[in-house]
């Protein structure tokens, strides 16, 4: 029986058309690469912002009934209360931490000077004069009336991560405890900055502007205060 041998044949590619194969599949690679990876966004780019209160200075308060020429029955206020800072973007832009809170909101367990070394959900024995929230226990928050965190002193400045095209808010709210009846507003102010281009975050105009933009309450019938704060 005779067995019928079949041709082979082999096929022999050009190196200019081997080296193109080599490239068309490296490409092809690189692109289900590309696909699979993330890749940044220009805007992911967050940039770096510091709120730091400073002081609290009360020009004027009436915890009681006031006569003529504002002679009060009672000059100083059982004070607590939160300041605070963040984006746009919400909580998470402070660490999730936007406030800190001094005394325990709507609570008065008890009563210590604003800088004692004790008493740190009490609340502050404030008079007409300026104090300094470098010396008041303050403790971080989630929410502006719980904390998150213990309390310590120096601990008044709030790290914010802000896009370009966000906006930021810096505020404050306070409130003087009386036990007979609605507690009073005695400082509630904010200020909204933004929002900023990349280039102007970088050049951190935020700086001068906030130079510019007081936080304040005028009399209310309660009190008046002034906020000392600065962006950096």
């Amino acid at each position: 029986m005779n067995t019928i041998k079949r041709p082979r044949f082999t096929f022999v590619l050009s190196p200019t058309l081997r080296r193109r194969l080599a490239a068309t599949t490296a490409a092809v690679a690189m692109a289900a690469t590309s696909l699979l990876s993330a890749q940044p966004a220009a805007a992911d780019t967050t940039y770096p912002v510091n709120v730091t209160f400073d002081n609290v200075k009360f020009t004027m308060l009436n915890d009681g009934g006031c006569g003529a020429g504002w002679i009060c029955s009672d000059d100083a206020f059982e004070l607590y209360g939160t300041i605070g800072a963040y984006t746009t973007a919400g909580a998470v832009s402070a660490g999730v931490l936007p406030y800190l809170l001094f005394g325990k909101w709507g609570s008065h367990p008890c009563e210590t000077n604003w800088d004692s070394s004790w008493g740190t959900t009490c609340t502050k024995e404030v008079t007409v004069g300026t104090y300094d929230f470098t010396k008041v226990f303050l403790c971080d928050g989630s929410y502006y009336q719980t904390c998150s965190t213990g309390y310590s002193k120096y601990n008044n400045t709030i790290g914010l991560q802000v896009h370009a095209g966000e906006q930021f808010k810096v505020t404050v709210a306070m409130q003087d405890y009386d036990a007979l009846s609605a507690n009073d507003n005695v400082c509630n102010t904010s200020q909204w900055f933004g929002p900023y281009t990349a280039a102007q975050l970088q050049a951190k105009t935020y700086v001068t502007d906030a130079q510019n933009k007081a936080l304040m309450m005028p009399f209310n019938g309660d009190g008046e205060c002034w906020v000392g704060y600065h962006l950096s």
